[in-house]
Order: structure tokens, then C-alpha cells, then sequence
């Protein structure tokens, strides 16, 4: 099984993975463990496959990419409001 103690985003992960050819057919999933993240495919019946050492070279090079609440550049957009108020509304969405 692929492993990291990395941050892990699956949809992007299943993307890097299937542009690599590695055989996600019937898709992943992912355990944690502590600071230990399992990546795993899976088979026909549902149950936890190993992707093989070609899925571990994906995950060591995987950087996820943060998610940006589209909100965020409607609100920078507005030339109606301040910058403080700007900062205001985007500091409501980011928590």
C-alpha cells in the first residue's frame, strides 16, 4: 500500500494516478493512521488492493492543490467595496 504522512487530496491524487497508468478502475480510498495517510485501490468486490510501487512514486510527488472558494474572487472582483471590507467578507468564508 502507498503510504505518506503528507496532506492527501484523493480527487486530485486519482487524476495524477490515472495520468500515470496506474489501474484505478474501480477507484481509491484512503485510512489514516495517526500522521500515517494509507492510500489503496480496490477491486471488483470492493475490498482494498495495493496499487503497486508505481502508485507510491505518484503519492511521494503528489502536492495537493488548496481549494479556492470561487466566492473569493467574486468578492475581489467589486469595485463597489473597500479593501477592508473586502477583507472582511473573504476572512467570513476562510476558516
Amino acid at each position: 500500500m502507498a503510504t505518506t504522512t503528507s496532506i492527501v487530496a484523493l480527487k486530485q491524487l486519482k487524476e495524477e494516478l490515472e495520468a500515470a497508468g496506474v489501474n484505478i478502475a474501480n477507484g481509491i480510498g484512503s485510512t489514516v493512521d495517526g500522521s500515517i495517510t494509507t492510500v489503496h485501490g480496490y477491486d471488483g468486490a470492493g475490498h482494498a488492493v495495493d496499487l503497486g510501487n508505481s502508485a507510491q512514486d505518484v503519492l511521494d510527488n503528489h502536492v495537493p492543490v488548496p481549494f479556492v472558494d470561487p466566492r473569493i474572487a467574486v468578492i475581489e472582483s467589486m469595485e463597489s467595496l473597500t479593501d477592508a471590507d473586502k477583507a472582511t467578507l473573504i476572512s467570513l468564508l476562510v476558516k
